[in-house]
């Protein structure tokens, strides 16, 4: 059973061992990164995806045990082109200092090949990136602010199915308000809150094996509507909070249990996802532009671009009705 977590709460007891485990609209679990011993096993990221009908921009900062690495992608939705690098500072042993808080704190890569920066402010986020020969020549641009546009977010703590000190929390943040422009090549790209959306997916992990994640999401609006999705798993005991929900103008719905039918070593075939009698039924169809499926391998994910079709309708809500909405996959090793 679904546990909402309304009070903050410490992700450690003071043995060390996870504490209360659940899910929340805000971001309430406190990690004291101290008691995160195990720097080979504990995992950070920070990614986000800027969309618009022409071009979708991923971004993320992590940190591996001892490596760090950024990975970019550049998916224009037009020509069916896709442009991305991932590079890599080996033996860093954490000096990123990711913050151990979605709600402030900065991230900043930077070397002679490319500087990447997340930062966040009271009142905005800010993403600035410049590197040189990104891809085939092409130097890359980034300037973009996100103004946050709801009060809600998918928070949850997830324990290890047997270590009772290894955990995963994750924050999904939705519907947030892009403005700004990136250039990549002779291509720019321009984004403004009438016709961009953007979320954040913040991770932290301490587990001694690795596993198998897999993610469907979706930022846009239907009819005028904000919408959202997040189905994804593959870590930990997720009885008492998955990572299953959707946002309908800015409040949260909640999904236990979701079950994906597809085929993550066929990238170009489609995926089902259900859920309880009639709450969930949808249809993942990857794009394919010029005769070529919009996807892309970075490190050690994979990403596949494509729309959704299908229905969500929970007992006391009216039915979301999903048309050929943007949507794409993440497969990757955590």
């Amino acid at each position: 059973m679904q546990s909402e977590i309304t009070k903050i709460t410490d992700v450690f007891d003071s043995s060390g061992q996870v504490s209360t485990v659940g899910w929340s609209k805000q971001p309430v679990f406190v990690l004291d990164k101290s008691h995160c011993k195990k720097r080979m096993s504990f995992y950070e990221r920070d990614s986000y995806m800027i969309t618009n009908d022409r071009v979708s921009i991923y971004l993320t900062v992590s940190e591996n045990g001892a490596n760090s690495e950024i990975s970019i992608v550049i998916a224009d939705h037009e020509t069916g082109n896709i442009d991305s690098r991932t590079l890599r500072k080996y033996m860093s042993f954490g000096k990123l200092d990711m913050p151990a808080t979605s709600k402030n704190g900065d991230v900043t890569f930077a070397d002679t090949r490319a500087g990447v920066n997340f930062s966040n402010t009271a009142l905005k986020r800010y993403i600035r990136c410049d590197c040189v020969d990104f891809s085939d020549d092409k130097n890359l641009y980034i300037n973009i602010a996100l103004e946050e546009g709801t009060d809600e977010s998918l928070n949850t703590l997830i324990p290890a199915k047997k270590n009772k000190r290894n955990f995963y929390l994750k924050r999904f943040l939705p519907a947030l308000r892009p403005s700004g422009v990136v250039r990549c090549g002779g291509a720019e790209y321009t984004f403004t809150p009438e016709d961009s959306f953007a979320f954040l997916d913040w991770q932290r992990c301490l587990m001694n094996d690795k596993s198998c994640h897999h993610g469907l999401y979706a930022d846009t609006r239907i009819n005028g509507h904000q919408f959202s999705l997040c189905l994804a798993g593959g870590i930990g005991n997720t009885f008492k909070g998955s990572e299953n929900c959707y946002f309908y103008d800015g409040k949260i719905h909640k999904l236990a249990s979701v079950k994906a039918d597809g085929n993550d070593d066929k990238l170009d075939k489609t995926w089902h996802f259900t859920a309880g009698s009639s709450a969930l039924d949808i249809t993942f169809r990857p794009e394919i532009k010029g005769g070529h499926l919009m996807a892309q391998k970075c490190a050690s994910k994979t990403i596949v671009f494509g729309r959704l079709q299908g229905t969500i309708q929970q007992y006391d809500t009216d039915p979301v009705v999903l048309d050929a909405v943007p949507a794409h996959i993440e497969f990757s090793m955590i």
